[in-house]
């Protein structure tokens, strides 16, 4: 009785309560004290309702309760038909209570109660229900619908289930099929609806105890067919204790949802007596067609029930068909669309008012009191969508009519989407990290066999890059395949998996467009919803987030000496990578306009490949080279050349060589061949027996470029067995290895591996069961010796993995080979340096400047002394390919690069003598006879590129020996930062191009937004809801290092044309220090003058903790990092609101908000309040100001980010369309309750409840805690 004590007493005691049984029952009392234990029976009135059996205190029908017991998990047993002394007695067996013993003074009044006990339970009644349902089975032959409890539930009824019952009606008898409503999938925004309806109640019966209901309307539509299923279509919120409710959730009907004007409908009114549970009594309905509800715009229907008349319900409905006049009908009847981005149409009762909210009589109508008003059907908006559902798919919508200050209506429409980039943009990124570790495997690999401790080390290495190889190509398969079932988000249920963990957890797109005729205001409210941008752990290990792991590597780096220059060597790769590219195009322009005899156009871009040749020169330190080529030379293993077909394979030669068959080929960013020519073959058809099923080759190339996994796991195994064998070796200390230890060391150079080593990777896939055929790209580690049947192919050298002159014939492959010799840095610098002074004096002949001096790049040096590099041997370099000519196509091969430049080189070193009448550069050309200026340009361009390529050899074998020079564990450590880096960074890129595609795409673009990206770029605004406390501080940890990357990434705006512009996709480009992301945008809104536009962002991250966890953090001191991070964000947002009020965007009112909203903001961090969410909110409204980009964020997006964002809505209702302050609270609450954020749980985790527990909801702001009922246990 302690638990709704007062509720109980009231049933018991109340005269209008109907009991199913009561009477005159002798109850046995237990009464107990501290030494004694006795039972005592007493004569009391007993009353049974449903499941409860109330004992009053005496045998006075109108005494109060004494106790009440719940008749669940008991069973009424009588022991004997005789009568006892005291009368007939029946026990109550309880599965876990103490038995109860009644007396009653009859055999009949026995049985009745033992009857009444029996049929009270929910176990008998759920017993009677299945058995009606076998009832309908066995009569109508088709499978039972629970249409009534979903409705009553809020569960709709699955459309699997419904086309169930279509398939066995279409088997068991020809009737008509049943239109099954269309998923969510199917909607189309842009599509007019027949009408939009709003409701309201009023005389609605109260309870037996005289208390008002807790109204709610679902709306059911009728099937066709001979069973009459209602099913499901729309609902409206709840509204507490009131008899005349009047919902703000609207309803739409459409016509690509099978209505039409005979629809039936029927608009059931339930009284949900707890809304925990939702459990509901059904008070009646009503029915109507919906042509009625179309062509009336006030309809008041009496809602019918078993007991009458209870009350009534009123439905206010618009249709777009009454604006249509005549002259102004399309062919289907519907109006022609407007150009504006609203759509407005006029009803018939509003078509002689002006414009604006006025009734027909010319007067604003009053407020409502137990109805609609009239005007509220005066107009029907609906937003112009633009391109949105070719950026977003799966809509979800939910329409609301809300009041003003003003007495006029806002009508809100509220949308979620699921990005259709989610699975595009991760498979790009992984593609370029893929890219990535080819690129290292070349360079580790044409490092050559090392000897002594490096080998393990060169192994280690491989091992490392082939292990992240395997995860991001598993990675790139299991979203490519996700992509092809039609998925566009991941939800949050899965986030620990770990196939998906470079998909964004639960990227939504939600949109609110509001209107207010009278303020003639509307616009949209766009915030792109993701779960926190990190790499989630299944066991719940903790890391502490990437800056703890940065600041780790930083200390690891400061005690290791070399650890600075790998980070200098790899930023001077890249740096020549970049300048080769910018140089290489400058020279493709110069062609182009040497074509056309452009003369005048030609010097600026010639000044400008000079200087970017002159910081080329300048980048790699001679010492550092130096260093690099002599630990070449004393650590590599050379091979005699007349030893090579005699000798067997070393395990790195078989090894490298089955790297082959991964298809390591540069990627695009490298592949500098012009138009003009075709890249020369990589894989000649000379040699077919080495060519792999999986190999790059024109004929078999795919453009997805996707590898054997199972490939890169066998070849990465048989790499562990090797480095753990090598280690073995290297683990006794120097002075206790004996004589036979060192020689087993010396062999295993040339040894062949172990069989077992052979054998494992092959027993995995011969494991499999023979209806599965092994791929021939299973790799095995051949010996090429085998192979040497014939006495040509004895006489070549064994092909292999950067072995032969096959790779140094692409363009893209600039890597030196395992036995090349570097070449010298002076020599390579010499030659680049002779060839622009060639190509740059032509160019002035060209230009009328023949008597100016050759240019000097660089200041001579006195020649340098290199020892211990070897030539190679003769039939070597005629085995040789030349080098390319990606420029151009001679008919003749063109001559050494070596015997062209002497000439250059010997005229670069003779020093800047005077030169009377021209150079040695162009002595013998006649302008007048020279009529192919590019012609003349391509032998020195081609020079050029040649020597900058070998110049990038050279960089990349600095770079690798200095990464093998260092630490392991140091290089371990690098490898698990930038996985865990490249897993939060695809997640954060993916939310935020999905963005901007949402912003070029979903709405209208105007001129000052495309000034505001050339000039200044947008503005990113990443709003997080963490605690610094658990796992969750690791997230906050990784999303500050995602969102810091997202600065550095470059944006192109393209021309979107063609097939283009029906499915947009952007396109990511560059390595991973240097990103650039084309995002196509609508051929009408880039300028005409053919510029294009290119931008970088500003992110800024604000993150306040709300839920408990956050309470005990500021109390412990760990929210010191948050605030000193919100602080610097802050310091971010004023750099760019100065900038962004120098360029004179904004009007003057909305510069005066930002200062003053910059101004609270500074005093609010000042402040450092507990939960102090006025800083999230001043940062919202700074970003809308300044037009930014929105995201909001907590661990999964779904529980305290549906909290935020419904939040942020009505802020911006109240401040941007005057909704009033006292109407926040119940629109915040049917918006959480009824609204997309309910759609975004179901979808996550398949039940309309937030994760909060009732012991959390106390510790949220006040603002953000959910409305009774909708949260509950759930799986977060």
């Amino acid at each position: 009785m302690r638990f709704n004590k007062s509720e109980l007493n009231a049933l018991a005691t109340s005269p209008a309560t109907k009991f199913d049984k009561e009477g005159l029952l002798i109850v046995t009392d237990r009464q107990e004290g501290f030494l004694w234990r006795s039972e005592v029976r007493v004569e009391r009135w007993c009353k049974l309702r449903g499941n409860l059996l109330f004992c009053l205190k005496d045998k006075d029908p109108k005494s109060p309760v004494s106790g009440v017991l719940v008749l669940e998990n008991c069973r009424a047993r009588i022991q004997t038909e005789d009568c006892d002394p005291d009368g007939y007695v029946f026990d109550l067996d309880f599965k876990d209570s103490p038995t109860e013993r009644f007396i009653s003074y009859s055999s009949a009044e026995r049985l009745a109660w033992v009857y009444s006990i029996e049929q009270a339970s929910n176990e008998t009644l759920n017993l009677l229900i299945n058995q009606l349902k076998e009832q309908i089975v066995s009569k109508s032959r088709q499978l039972p619908l629970a249409m009534g409890n979903n409705i009553d539930l809020g569960v709709p009824v699955p459309p699997a289930m419904i086309r169930q019952q279509q398939q066995q009606q279409d088997e068991t008898e020809d009737s008509p099929p049943v239109e099954v409503a269309p998923t969510f999938e199917e909607l189309d925004l842009s599509e007019l609806p027949i009408c939009e309806t709003a409701l309201s109640c009023d005389s609605l019966p109260v309870d037996t105890f005289g208390r008002d209901p807790n109204p709610r309307v679902v709306c059911s539509v009728l099937q066709p067919g001979e069973d009459c299923l209602w099913r499901e279509h729309a609902r409206t919120e709840l509204q507490e204790g009131t008899r005349t409710p009047q919902f703000l959730s609207t309803m739409r009907f459409q016509r690509s949802a099978g209505f039409t004007a005979s629809t039936r409908l029927r608009f059931s009114v339930h009284d949900v007596r707890e809304r925990m549970t939702l459990t509901s009594v059904p008070l009646g309905h009503a029915e109507v067609a919906l042509g009625v509800i179309q062509d009336t715009t006030r309809l008041r229907l009496p809602v019918c029930s078993p007991r009458g008349e209870c009350g009534f319900i009123t439905l206010i409905s618009w249709s777009p068909e009454a604006a249509v006049e005549p002259g102004q009908a399309t062919g289907n009847g519907l109006p022609p669309p407007p150009r504006s981005s609203t759509q407005l149409f006029e009803t018939a009762g509003g078509a002689s008012a002006s414009s604006g909210s006025v009734s027909g009589s010319g007067r604003r109508a009053h407020r409502r009191t137990q109805s609609l008003p009239p005007k509220l059907g005066v107009r029907l908006f609906v937003p112009q969508q633009c391109g949105l559902q070719r950026v977003c798919a799966k809509p979800r919508l939910h329409t609301y009519r809300l009041h003003s200050s003003l007495g006029a209506d806002i009508s809100v429409q509220e949308t979620l989407l699921e990005s259709r980039l989610c699975c595009v943009l991760p498979q790009q990124l992984l593609s370029i990290w893929i890219q990535r570790e080819k690129e290292l495997l070349q360079e580790i690999s044409g490092m050559g066999e090392l000897s002594g401790e490096w080998r393990w080390r060169q192994m280690n290495l491989l091992e490392e890059h082939l292990r992240l190889l395997k995860d991001y190509s598993q990675a790139k398969q299991n979203i490519q395949q996700l992509a092809r079932d039609g998925i566009f988000f991941k939800q949050s249920s899965v986030k620990t998996d770990e196939s998906l963990e470079f998909l964004p957890v639960n990227l939504h797109v939600q949109r609110m467009w509001a209107q207010n005729d009278t303020l003639q205001r509307r616009g949209f409210l766009d915030i792109v919803t993701v779960g926190a941008f990190t790499r989630h752990d299944a066991k719940g290990r903790q890391c502490g987030g990437l800056i703890k792991l940065l600041q780790e590597s930083k200390s690891w780096k400061l005690e290791q000496s070399n650890a600075c220059k790998v980070q200098a060597a790899n930023d001077a790769v890249q740096a020549t990578k970049q300048l080769r590219k910018e140089i290489v195009e400058l020279m493709s322009q110069l062609l182009q306009l040497a074509s056309r005899r452009c003369a005048t156009d030609m010097m600026p871009l010639c000044n400008q490949m000079v200087s970017k040749t002159r910081t080329l020169l300048n980048i790699w330190e001679p010492s550092i080279v130096k260093e690099a080529v002599d630990f070449i030379e004393q650590h590599r293993i050379i091979e005699e050349p007349e030893n090579v077909l005699m000798e067997p394979m070393s395990p790195f030669r078989k090894i490298t060589q089955q790297l082959t068959a991964l298809e390591l080929k540069s990627p695009e960013l490298e592949d500098f061949a012009t138009p003009v020519v075709a890249p020369p073959d990589l894989w000649p058809r000379g040699q077919p027996p080495l060519m792999r099923s999986n190999s790059w080759h024109p004929s078999n190339s795919s453009p997805s470029g996707s590898l054997d996994i199972r490939a890169i796991d066998s070849l990465q195994h048989v790499v562990k067995c090797y480095n753990e064998h090598l280690r073995s070796l290297e683990q006794g200390a120097p002075g206790q290895r004996t004589e036979k230890d060192a020689l087993a060391e010396a062999e295993a150079t040339y040894q062949s591996l172990p069989l077992a080593w052979h054998a494992q990777p092959q027993t995995q896939f011969q494991s499999q069961p023979e209806a599965t055929p092994m791929p021939p790209a299973a790799l095995q580690l051949i010996d090429l010796d085998e192979l040497r049947g014939g006495a040509q192919t004895a006489m070549q050298p064994p092909a292999g993995f950067l072995d032969t002159k096959l790779m140094s014939s692409s363009p893209s492959a600039n890597y030196y080979r395992p036995t090349e010799e570097p070449e010298p840095l002076d020599l390579t610098q010499l030659n680049i340096e002779a060839s622009v002074m060639c190509l740059e004096c032509k160019l002035k002949f060209f230009c009328g400047r023949r008597d100016s001096p050759a240019i000097r790049l660089r200041h001579p040096k006195p020649p340098m002394k290199r020892e211990g590099f070897a030539v190679a041997p003769q039939h070597q370099q005629q085995q040789q390919a030349p080098a390319p000519d990606v420029i151009s196509a001679p008919e003749k091969p063109a001559p050494q690069l070596e015997l062209d430049l002497k000439p250059l080189a010997t005229a670069a070193a003779s020093g800047s003598a005077a030169v009377k009448k021209g150079n040695k550069f162009t002595d013998g050309l006649d302008l007048s006879l020279t009529t192919d200026w590019a012609a003349e340009l391509r032998p020195s361009m081609r020079k050029l590129r040649h020597a900058m390529d070998r110049l990038l050899k050279t960089a990349r074998l600095m770079h690798s020996v200095q990464r093998l020079q260092q630490d392991v564990r140091c290089n371990r450590l690098q490898a698990s930062i930038m996985y865990r880096r490249d897993v939060c960074f695809s997640q954060a890129l993916t939310a935020l191009v999905s963005s901007l595609m949402l912003r070029l795409w979903g709405s209208e673009l105007d001129m000052a937004y495309l000034v505001m990206l050339r000039d200044l770029g947008p503005l990113a605004y990443f709003e997080g809801l963490l605690t610094l406390f658990g796992n969750e501080a690791d997230m906050w940890s990784d999303m500050c290092i995602a969102i810091e990357d997202l600065s550095a990434v470059s944006f192109q705006l393209v021309r979107a044309q063609g097939e283009a512009t029906l499915a947009p996709m952007p396109r990511i480009t560059g390595s991973r220090q240097a990103l650039e992301v084309q995002l196509p945008v609508p051929e009408h809104s880039l300028p005409g003058n053919g510029t294009s536009i290119s931008f970088k962002i500003t992110p800024v991250f604000f993150n306040i903790g709300i839920n408990g966890k956050a309470t005990y953090a500021e109390t412990v001191g760990q929210t010191r990092e948050q605030h000193r991070s919100n602080w610097d964000n802050y310091l971010r947002l004023s750099q760019y609101y100065g900038r962004y009020r120098k360029l004179g965007l904004g009007s003057v009112d909305a510069g005066e908000s930002l200062q003053s909203l910059l101004g609270f903001m500074e005093q609010q961090l000042r402040a450092n309040l507990s939960k102090n969410v006025k800083i999230l909110h001043l940062a919202e409204d700074a970003c809308r100001l300044m037009d930014g980009l929105r995201f909001t964020s907590c661990k999964s997006a779904k529980d305290r980010t549906g909290m935020a964002v419904t939040l942020e809505q009505c802020r911006v209702l109240v401040r941007e369309f005057q909704l009033p302050a006292k109407h926040v609270p119940y629109a915040l609450s049917t918006m959480r309750s009824e609204g997309t954020r309910m759609d975004n749980v179901f979808k996550n985790i398949g039940t309309r409840k937030y994760a909060f527990h009732w012991t959390q909801v106390p510790f949220l702001p006040a603002m953000y805690r959910p409305p009774v009922g909708s949260y509950g246990k759930a799986q977060t």
